[in-house]
């Protein structure tokens, strides 16, 4: 989303305080990046824990999540040794067209099946495949523009997991998180811009700070975070950042001039002062470990995932400036979370969806229903009004929440 589209949904939620915004949820973690939506008229007063199903669809395994714009959602899932791009319709969950392409299931340590989103741009589609090869489809009809295998021409290696980050729009190139601290792609062709050195890359998405000549992207790698410069690849500072398995998967948050990092397999987080020339140290914790999911900042607070997915994840709150936790619920199985007007939705792993004020004061939740009854690590979507929500083993449901 371009800086004045965001300055005027901003302008208009000040004079419109009470006014519904649709938006498009067109790459990871929203238009945002921060997995927070603008809409503010949901309707999530399910009687009797019934939400309302607009509609399934089975999309095969895998982690990716959904991705909407102009009355399409996307994602990606594995069936019969290929993983499949999905275009589906909102309205309905019908399916539009679909693209597959050779990929083993690459169930190490997991279900396996393919974990990055897919990214929309104006009429295109980019996908990163988990093997390296990156695409670039027609919203419309499909069509393959383009198709590059980049990890091979950047020099650089497969990850434990395979590529999992989603492609990144930056004016017209493409960061994708490869390699010690990132690749660049030309947009429009797929040409190879810049690339960094032959090391094991993380997991996160990339996230860019500032605008034009001066912005910097931050890469996970497997070791450290470190930020370049987006034009040309150049490293600016390297947070040495180790975790088991190398497993840095949670994305950056920057705000205030600060950087907040977390990691799981006991790893934490920290909160670091950037404006100097490297990062500096505000505090560190072991009390929020972000495997999988990245934090939420909302007002001036964490809401995140702390813990390892399988040996008992709690929803926590995290006092931003000082680390200090404010409330913890131990017994919810988190698998993934959002923001919408004002309210956390919390899709558990059990494929519960549960909506509860966004607030310091503590969990309260106002309602709850089961929506895809099956495991769930994928975080949900909100977008025109509808909750998207996905299982590992490819159930998509759109709940609609429109007044």
């Amino acid at each position: 989303m371009s800086s004045i589209y965001q300055r005027l949904i901003s302008l208009l939620l000040i004079v419109f305080p009470g006014t519904a915004i649709s938006e498009d949820w067109y790459r990871w973690r929203g238009p945002h990046l921060d997995g927070i939506s603008t809409e503010t008229r949901l309707n999530c007063d399910w009687k009797n824990d019934q939400a309302k199903l607009a509609w399934k669809a089975q999309v095969g395994t895998g982690f990716s999540s959904v991705v909407v714009k102009d009355k399409r959602a996307f994602t990606l899932g594995h069936v019969d040794d290929q993983d499949v791009v999905y275009c589906l319709d909102v309205d309905d969950g019908n399916q539009q067209w679909k693209f597959g392409y050779p990929a083993e299931l690459g169930d190490r340590d997991f279900e396996g099946g393919p974990t990055s989103t897919p990214t929309i741009d104006d009429d295109r589609v980019y996908v990163l495949a988990r093997a390296g090869e990156l695409f670039c489809f027609d919203a419309a009809s499909g069509k393959v523009n383009w198709r590059k295998q980049v990890a091979d021409e950047a020099s650089v290696r497969l990850p434990g997991w395979g590529f999992s980050a989603a492609p990144l729009v930056v004016g017209e190139m493409l960061l994708l998180n490869m390699g010690e601290s990132g690749v660049a792609i030309d947009k429009r062709t797929g040409e190879l811009i810049w690339s960094s050195a032959d090391r094991e890359c993380g997991y996160a998405t990339p996230v860019v700070v500032g605008e034009g000549a001066s912005a910097v992207a931050i890469f996970a790698s497997g070791k450290a975070y470190t930020g370049v410069e987006a034009k040309s690849g150049k490293q600016l500072w390297s947070e040495r950042w180790l975790t088991s398995f190398n497993c840095n998967a949670a994305d950056p948050i920057v705000h205030d001039g600060k950087m907040f990092l977390s990691s799981g397999y006991n790893r934490g987080a920290a909160l670091f002062d950037m404006t100097g020339e490297t990062p500096s140290l505000i505090w560190k914790s072991k009390e929020m470990k972000n495997q999988i999911h990245g934090c939420l900042l909302y007002k001036e607070h964490l809401y995140g995932i702390d813990g390892d997915m399988e040996s008992g994840a709690r929803l926590r709150c995290m006092e931003w400036s000082t680390g200090e936790v404010v409330w913890s619920v131990d017994d919810l199985h988190p698998g993934g979370l959002a923001i919408a007007g004002g309210r956390l939705i919390l899709l558990t792993e059990p494929g519960e969806l549960v909506v509860a004020p966004a607030s310091p004061q503590g969990w309260t939740p106002t309602s709850r229903a089961t929506v895809t009854g099956r495991k769930s690590w994928t975080a949900p979507v909100i977008s025109g009004g509808r909750i998207f929500c996905r299982s590992i083993d490819g159930l998509v449901v759109c709940v609609d929440c429109r007044e």
